[in-house]
């Protein structure tokens, strides 16, 4: 099991390992179980957070976002106010402790429009495109489909070739769900975006159901200490947590810098341990380009702006970031004893009955969400969206000569996208209360509709401020700085106002609770956009992964340009945003990046 692989962080101070792998949460405990399944090979993962092993917070099902604010367990980033969206900050959850961000997300395992997935091989990048992409999903996942009268029922499709069977990862489909599923889906169905049997390929305008990173056989989070736990006994294989790393130790080596080891800190010590063949950064989209930068990877100006030596001039390092976000809308429900939410446990009686229902794999912690309807502004909003989408087609020219080569050939591609009519808005069913800012009612019972905008056109940063490697980098995603993006929320949430009040589903609800009918028109509705505008955490394309002249930080092999045995293994290497929840990328991007390290492909 996963705690056998446990060493004290000062412990392996001054020790040399075949292979670093800084960071141990979602791809970084892939990369590592992976490398050691070679017994003539030595890893260590440095993990900044605790160990976190078997916490119920963590492996409980239907705990949706119980760790957020808690120290221990999460970080707690800010964002820069933004400068478009109310001037607020924006809070970025991220996982802390072994896991990462996979021990506190919302469980959501669905694959990625296969479009999405090819354009990342279109911009430069051989081998990275759908088909590759499955073959290393499918050795990630453990898939229990639901029974075929259950599949019938609940319109639960699913193709078999996009399932693993015997990854460790386990999925299914929600093993208790809301009971309104079918509705809702009736629903969407009524506005335009009929039942898909495969959202994956095509444009994906329609509506489905989602799987969920839960094992049916226990009820419990699958995530990827899971690899840790096949890996167990390995006595080629040490974890140390509680131990941030500084920076990367680099030597010169005819004209590319070779990465010996790495400093990381430990009790308020600073330590150092050796890599005899490669330093693997798996720190996430916002620490890893931080650590790049300390390390006098970067660009001039930021590194100058924090007292660093530059060692490699990469000035994308930082750049091109894009975040999924969203504006949830909440409806309380009619007949509450019809429906399965979260709500009740909000009264202490309820939660200590369901918390002793869940000890037998029974009651409302094993509730997920299943219902997804997807569209393009088109198809959501027929009158406005088509002026929209043509004025943004216009604009593209215009945005590719300001990016310049960094840019071009991305909204080249997300115009093709504009112009097919690919799917872009999302709207997911909850079954629990998440909207703001009126707050819920006792005893009442409460859906969510969660409005998510899957392919911005603003472009973000992320940079360090400070030689502090304990310091928080500057965050800015420029959220809504391309109108473009904010006008398309706007018409999403007047679709899902419409959609609460078209039947089926419509005869379930009481009332709109968020917004509320108090507010109306589009000034009105743009104010409470900016003001409630959350992140679902899903920032990429800090450390991209494209052509070093066209804003690229790591080449195809994952390996940063100018380095001769540092690569980037997180969610930071993605150069353009896909249409889906990232965890079930990255677990599929860090097994292929196993098998490039090991030389397999």
């Amino acid at each position: 099991m996963a705690a056998t692989l446990l060493i004290p962080a000062q412990e392996v101070a001054n020790r040399e390992f075949d292979y670093i792998v800084v960071g141990g949460g979602t791809a970084g405990l892939v990369v590592a179980s992976r490398l050691s399944e070679d017994p003539s090979v030595s890893v260590l993962v440095l993990e900044a957070g605790h160990a976190n092993l078997d916490e119920p917070s963590i492996t409980m099902s239907g705990t949706f976002g119980k760790n957020f604010f808690q120290p221990d367990f999460e970080w707690g980033f800010l964002t820069v106010p933004q400068e478009h969206s109310g001037n607020i900050p924006f809070y970025w959850p991220r996982g802390k402790g072994l896991g990462g961000s996979s021990g506190i997300n919302f469980y959501v395992f669905t694959q990625p429009p296969a479009s999405d997935i090819d354009a990342i091989e279109k911009l430069g990048n051989p081998g990275w495109n759908f088909d590759t992409y499955l073959k290393y999903s499918r050795k990630s996942e453990r898939f229990t489909p639901p029974s075929a009268h259950e599949a019938a029922a609940e319109r639960l499709y699913f193709d078999p070739a996009h399932h693993g069977t015997d990854g460790p990862i386990s999925t299914t489909y929600p093993l208790l769900r809301s009971g309104w599923d079918t509705i809702y889906q009736d629903t969407l169905g009524n506005l335009g975006l009929p039942p898909l049997k495969d959202a994956v390929r095509g444009d994906g305008n329609g509506a489905w159901m989602a799987t969920c990173s839960v094992n049916p056989k226990t009820s419990r989070r699958s995530y990827s200490v899971e690899y840790l736990n096949k890996a167990g006994g390995r006595r080629n294989l040490r974890v140390a947590v509680d131990a941030p790393v500084a920076r990367i130790l680099f030597h010169d080596g005819k004209g590319e810098a070779v990465a010996s080891g790495v400093e990381y800190i430990h009790d308020g010590k600073t330590y150092s341990v050796r890599a005899k063949r490669e330093v693997i950064l798996s720190a996430g989209a916002l620490k890893s380009p931080q650590i790049l930068e300390l390390s006098g990877v970067g660009a001039p100006d930021v590194l100058k702006n924090i007292g660093v030596a530059p060692r490699v001039v990469l000035p994308a390092v930082g750049e091109n970031v894009q975040d999924h976000v969203f504006a949830a809308l909440g409806f309380e429900l009619k007949d509450p004893e019809k429906w399965n939410t979260l709500d009740p446990i909000t009264d202490e009686a309820v939660l200590k009955e369901q918390l002793e229902l869940y000890a037998h794999q029974q009651g409302l912690f094993r509730l997920s969400f299943t219902g997804v309807g997807t569209g393009s502004l088109t198809r959501l909003s027929p009158t406005v969206g088509p002026a929209l989408t043509a004025a943004q087609l216009a604009r593209v020219p215009a945005l590719q000569a300001a990016g310049g080569p960094e840019r071009a050939e991305q909204y080249a591609l997300q115009a093709e996208k504009l112009r097919a009519d690919v799917a872009s808005l999302e709207i997911v069913s909850m079954p629990t209360f998440l909207s703001r800012p009126n707050p819920p009612e006792p005893g009442k019972k409460y859906m969510t509709l969660v409005s998510i905008a899957n392919h911005p056109w603003s472009r973000g940063t992320i940079h360090a401020t400070s030689a502090d490697p304990l310091a928080v980098p500057a965050m800015d995603p420029h959220y809504y700085e391309e109108d473009f993006d904010l006008q398309s929320m706007l018409e999403l949430v007047k679709f899902v106002r419409r959609l609460g009040k078209t039947a089926p589903l419509a005869d379930i609800i009481a009332r709109e609770h968020n917004p509320g009918p108090e507010v109306q028109g589009d000034e009105a509705l743009l104010a409470w956009i900016k003001a409630q505008t959350n992140s679902i955490a899903h920032t990429s394309g800090t450390c991209s992964m494209l052509p070093r002249d066209k804003g690229g930080v790591v080449d195809p092999q994952l390996k940063v340009y100018g380095t001769r045995n540092v690569r980037v293994v997180d969610l930071s290497v993605l150069p353009l945003q896909i249409g889906a929840p990232t965890q079930t990328y990255v677990y599929a991007l860090a097994e292929q990046a196993a098998d490039i390290i090991k030389g397999v492909i």
